[in-house]
């Protein structure tokens, strides 16, 4: 089974403003899902930096 990725091409505009911040050019970006699960909002809070308050 062929894997589904989602393939972004950057303006101009978004390829400098990567140059200046990295130092490298980069022309597209390939995402692939990472899974067919959902997260738990404690797991999204963790993932996002958020802080979890057990109550």
């Amino acid at each position: 089974m062929a894997e589904n990725k989602v393939i972004i091409e950057l303006t101009s505009e978004q390829q400098k403003q990567i140059k200046e911040a990295t130092g490298k050019s980069i022309t597209k970006l390939s995402i692939s899902p990472a899974g067919s699960s959902t997260l738990s909002d404690k797991d999204l809070r963790n993932v996002s930096g958020g802080i979890h308050i057990e109550s």
